[in-house]
């Protein structure tokens, strides 16, 4: 049963991340078309900032599932999990706030992206339980987990 929880948390993540990378490119596209004081918003310091931490944020995920692969305990698959959901979150702040009022729209796809991170998160264990859990357990094993594979 651990070896089959793993497995769906990491497949969970994977889908995490894909839906966090859907919802950095709805909102790159957007900073791209429109246009503010005669110049398209991508171009100012604010929104790009808000891009770039969001695509840390994703690529932070993708190390932490890729090291979860190569190394797929219950614990690391917890930790891709739980790092997949607190960067979902983050990245759906980031592109809501440069995607301005469109975002809270049906029209506009980004709301179906959020809500199925939420969902997401959710199933197996939130971002926050699981990293609760994991510190738990290393506080009550008194031992550090081995080094992952970089």
């Amino acid at each position: 049963w651990p070896a089959a929880v793993a497995l769906g948390r990491r497949a969970v993540a994977h889908e995490l991340i894909g839906a966090s990378r859907t919802m950095l490119d709805l909102a790159c596209d957007h900073a791209r078309g429109r246009i503010q004081f005669d110049r398209p918003i991508a171009s100012f310091q604010a929104v790009r900032h808000r891009l770039a931490e969001a695509l840390v944020a994703v690529a932070m995920a993708e190390a932490m599932l890729e090291a979860a692969w190569l190394d797929p305990t219950p614990d690391t698959s917890a930790m891709a999990k739980a790092v997949a959901g607190r960067q979902a979150k983050t990245i759906a702040r980031h592109c809501q706030q440069v995607l301005a009022g469109i975002g809270f729209t049906v029209e506009h796809p980004f709301h179906r992206y959020v809500r199925r991170t939420l969902v997401l998160d959710a199933l197996l264990g939130t971002a926050a339980s699981l990293t609760t859990a994991l510190g738990v357990e290393l506080v009550d094993q008194r031992r550090l987990p081995p080094l992952l594979p970089l």
